[in-house]
């Protein structure tokens, strides 16, 4: 479905849901969005969009079923033939981790820490198959030409169906890890005092992780290498034990 001229003005107006080091995202209803940071809302932007310099054009879907936020319509500028707006698919949810920028205060820090918690009491109350289905889309993804990019904000988790969506990928080959998953996982919260609640959450989400890559298997060799990054952000012994000492019970497929 293309939207028109005065839906997409409409949302543009209000505040972007997101805000990445490539684009801006916008929340359209059904939609997403997405508008590279080297276009600007400018009058001109407006004027050209009323006057139909921007032209649709539609892209085919490349991942079929899946959801991976990935863009269904481009607005492509028939001067400089360059994106300036993508309709795409949307994924309920909220991000499970968050970009945390230092120095933070101490009430910052506490803030910060709460709402960590608060959703990996989320994360780690999702079914084992919510796990077992982000592994796949893991596995499926070393098939394609697209990879994760495993940066804050770039995993939604729904709170009501507890299902977690990969977004934002990148067209590039790149063979990307458990470990990656791990990252976009867990928040990095800085300073995390011995709270026995946060560790707790951390070893139940490696534990179902880890479950959820031995049930599947994973189908590349590189998928088996531990990441350092990883072990940097798990803030709990059990949780690095439990990671450290399962890749070698994980299978890894010969398809």
């Amino acid at each position: 479905m293309k939207l028109t001229t005065a839906e997409i003005l409409n949302y543009l107006s209000y505040k972007p849901i997101g805000t990445g080091t490539e684009a801006v995202t916008y929340d359209a209803d059904k939609y997403v969005l997405r508008m590279p940071k080297y276009i600007k809302t400018t009058h001109q932007f407006k004027k050209n969009l009323s006057n139909g310099l921007y032209k649709y054009q539609k892209l085919p879907s490349v991942h079929k079923h899946k959801n991976f936020g990935q863009a269904i319509y481009n607005l492509i500028d028939t001067q400089t033939h360059k994106i300036v707006l993508s309709i795409c698919k949307k994924a309920h949810g909220f991000p499970t981790n968050d970009l945390v920028d230092m120095p933070l205060t101490e009430k910052q820090i506490q803030k910060a820490q709460q709402t960590a918690i608060s959703k990996m009491q989320i994360i780690a109350s999702a079914p084992q198959k919510s796990f077992k289905h982000l592994v796949n889309d893991l596995n499926y993804l070393t098939s394609t030409d697209f990879t994760i990019d495993p940066s804050e904000g770039n995993l939604l988790i729904d709170p009501k169906s507890k299902k977690f969506y990969i977004i934002d990928l990148r067209p590039v080959k790149k063979i990307r890890n458990i470990g990656d998953l791990i990252l976009l996982l867990l928040t990095d919260i800085p300073n995390m005092p011995g709270n026995n609640e946060y560790y707790d959450l951390e070893l139940k989400i490696i534990t179902k992780l880890i479950k959820a890559a031995k049930s599947c298997g994973l189908v590349h060799p590189k998928q088996l290498a531990i990441k350092p990054r990883a072990l940097e952000v798990l803030k709990s012994k059990p949780a690095k034990i439990m990671y450290k000492n399962n890749y070698h019970n994980i299978k890894l497929n010969k398809n």
